[in-house]
């Protein structure tokens, strides 16, 4: 759990900061406009206006941004961060009021009167008015020292009631500002639509749109996978990428990749993802030691020496640089010796630094070839549909995916075609701004890496003729030809590029260990924010030891075996061996099979007569195991019984026979079982089963698969039909 902390905290500080970058202008504008809400006031209105903000498509990240700022004024910088040195002023007051404790007027006015004036010293009841009377909060705000802003917050604003908050947004004399959390688009207007004209000319609505939708996801994505300067500790894999593509077209533009990492953690391997914690816990010493982590290594040993590739094979495969998908052999079989601990760890480190240098290359190379196709197609994509065989643009989500599993070898190609017929502005404009990108990027390791490149980017800006002698576009606008001096730039530049952004594309789930930092193909676990709660229940019914057993396993791979009771604990999932028979299922499972075998209209008496059957079998089969377990019992102490008596002896010989002959003697059993129960004994089971079926059937009834019917009163009708076998 510490290794998946470390990783997810790391992504979850940047996400939360490119977050604040973006939303930082709709913060600064509603609180602008909350702290001037009384200052810019038209003169000459017939009467008071209340200032209202419409904050459309706020996340509760916005929300809380919005709120921490008018508690405390801190400021956002331009990275994201918090700056508490620049405070806003006046500082205001707030209250977060939800549909549900606002039925009425009464409660709603209950909710802005003590969410204002209850955190504040406590009031004698005796002296002190209503607390839904507005004339206690203008009191309560005429004492206060700076006469503080007040700030309603209203989330879900669709579903308040309109002839209640109507009502309520009728108050004069206090400096009150609504805040208006709204789902539904700007236009058309919910306010408009809903409210009456007579209420909304008492209002000063000043509609906000939030930051959000694809463009959102999609900038959060690049700069958290896709950024030079950001070096995650997990990459998401082309699977994970195109099920968020997918989440985000079709129902919410939300990123949450929070679920996938917990996903990837369940690998045993991705211990070993953070280099910190393999420094401060996994050591030598503890690898070698520790008996909980022997599958671990034995699991790395395999996986060392699996990937170990012979030389000669990698010398057999191509190495064209046209080719994107081309195989990666580079540091495999770098380490073949892999019997000690501290072997085991430089390997995973020489792996780990690899992998992470091949990720950084791939990051950058994907940041130049962006720039180049802004550049070179615009920033729409009109010119992209001049070639079918150009695709979609490389910083869009559905290439994204492709981009992983290097498959976006022929839009790279039409990008630096469109490079080499580049006019010489554009080309200036091209070289400049990729000098900018290599030289502004923030890791000095990756400055060194990329040395090379950015000697050539110079070389070739040094060649360009100057600003001066660059052709002007005519009045149609029509595209200047290249000299055969520009041609050749241009030529060079869109070959370079191809080989460049071709060699550092390669598939990341072709290096070593790969699937420690990396989630490759592996699903997204949509079950986690999808859940099939019907379905699940179902089976659960049906095969409840499927479940138990599930349970037992995740007990086992979580529980301290060195803790009391953690044997027992693991023990009590693990169901037979074999597809268990109906009387072996709970009461619940038992009372659901036969309720699964009747009609439309389930008599309840019928129900309970074929539920009491299959308790007569399970008592029955209980009894014949508890006898045949008190006849095994003198058999394995037959050393020591031997000679004590005639009738041990015979115990001990019938406790010998085999199996066929205590089946043989199944109906004779059956028989005396029968006989042997008296009156005070069938009363007492017929009792104990009317209250194991009385405790079914409630549980049936708690989770709804029972409605029950006023015409018939021994009847109840059947809730779902299409159950599984």
């Amino acid at each position: 759990m510490r290794a998946y902390r470390a990783a997810w905290d790391r992504c979850l500080d940047r996400v939360q900061s490119i977050l604040r970058r973006l939303q930082a202008p709709i913060v600064e504008e509603v609180t602008t406009r909350v702290a001037r809400a009384y200052v810019d006031v038209l003169p000459g209105l017939p009467y008071p206006e209340l200032p209202v903000i419409a904050l459309h498509g706020a996340s509760s990240s916005l929300v809380g941004d919005i709120a921490s700022r008018l508690e405390h004024g801190e400021a956002t910088t331009q990275n994201g961060t918090r700056d508490s040195t620049h405070r806003a002023s006046p500082t205001s007051l707030q209250v977060h009021l939800d549909p549900a404790e606002c039925g009425t007027v009464m409660n709603m006015m209950k909710g802005i009167v003590t969410g204002f004036v209850d955190p504040g010293p406590k009031r004698k009841p005796t002296a002190s008015l209503a607390n839904f009377d507005i004339n206690l909060l203008r009191a309560w705000h005429a004492a206060q020292e700076g006469r503080p802003g007040l700030v309603v917050f209203l989330h879900d604003f669709e579903k308040f009631d309109v002839h209640v908050v109507q009502d309520v947004m009728h108050v004069p004399q206090l400096p009150l500002v609504f805040v208006l959390l709204m789902a539904s688009p700007p236009v058309p207007s919910f306010l408009h639509s809903a409210y009456s004209r007579s209420t909304l000319a008492l209002l000063r609505v000043h509609p906000v749109v939030a930051s959000s939708g694809v463009a959102m996801v999609k900038e959060v994505l690049t700069k958290t996978l896709f950024d030079p300067d950001f070096d995650p500790y997990i990459a998401l894999g082309p699977a994970v990428l195109e099920f968020i593509t997918d989440f985000v077209m079709r129902h919410s533009a939300s990123p949450d990749v929070l679920l996938a990492y917990m996903k990837h953690f369940t690998h045993p391997l991705s211990l070993l993802a953070s280099d910190r914690h393999v420094e401060h816990v996994l050591t030598s010493e503890t690898l070698a030691t520790s008996p909980e982590l022997r599958p671990l290594v034995e699991a790395l040993q395999v996986r060392l020496l699996t990937a170990t590739t012979p030389e000669s094979q990698s010398r057999s495969r191509p190495t064209t640089p046209t080719s994107p998908r081309r195989l990666n052999f580079v540091s495999r079989g770098a380490k073949t010796t892999t019997g000690t601990a501290q072997d085991l760890l430089e390997c995973v480190s020489d792996a780990r630094l690899e992998f992470h240098k091949h990720a950084r290359r791939m990051r950058v190379a994907y940041r130049i070839a962006t720039i180049a196709e802004r550049v070179a197609l615009g920033e729409s994509q009109s010119n992209s549909g001049r070639n079918p065989e150009s695709g979609g643009r490389l910083d869009s989500l559905e290439t994204l995916s492709a981009l992983l599993r290097g498959r976006a070898g022929s839009q790279i190609r039409y990008v630096c075609m469109a490079v080499k017929k580049l006019p010489l502005p554009r080309l200036r404009t091209l070289f400049q701004q990729l000098h900018a990108f290599l030289w502004e990027l923030n890791s000095a390791e990756i400055k060194r890496e990329e040395e090379e490149a950015r000697v050539f980017i110079v070389a070739k800006l040094n060649q360009l003729p100057p600003e001066s002698e660059d052709p002007e576009a005519g009045e149609d606008q029509l595209p200047v030809p290249q000299t055969p001096a520009v041609k050749q730039l241009a030529t060079a530049l869109g070959d370079w590029l191809q080989t460049y952004i071709e060699e550092r594309l390669v598939r990341l789930d072709e290096q070593t260990l790969w699937d420690i930092w990396y989630t490759g193909n592996t699903p997204f676990p949509s079950e986690l924010i999808n859940p099939a709660p019907r379905p699940t229940v179902v089976a659960a019914l049906l095969h409840p030891y499927d479940f138990a057993h599930a349970h037992a396993e995740l007990v086992r791979a979580t529980a301290d075996t060195s803790a009391p009771g953690s044997d027992t604990m693991v023990r009590m999932g693990e169901g037979p061996p074999h597809e268990p028979e109906l009387w072996e299922l709970p009461d619940t499972s038992i009372a659901f099979r036969r309720y699964v075998e009747a009609g439309r209209m389930v008599n309840v008496y019928d129900w309970f007569e074929s539920f009491a059957v299959v308790l007569e079998t399970q008592r029955r089969k209980l009894r014949k195991k508890a006898q045949r377990a008190e006849q095994q019992t003198p058999r394995a102490n037959g050393k020591r019984t031997a000679g004590n008596g005639r009738a041990r002896s015979r115990s001990s010989s019938r406790a010998g026979m085999g199996v066929d002959q205590d089946q043989d003697m199944n109906d004779d059993d059956e028989e005396e079982e029968e006989e042997e129960m008296n009156e005070e004994e069938e009363e007492r089971w017929k009792v104990e089963v009317q209250v194991r079926f009385i405790r079914a059937l409630h549980e049936l009834d708690y989770m709804g698969f029972v409605k029950h019917t006023g015409r018939k009163p021994d009847h109840v009708i059947r809730t779902i039909y299409d159950v599984p076998d």
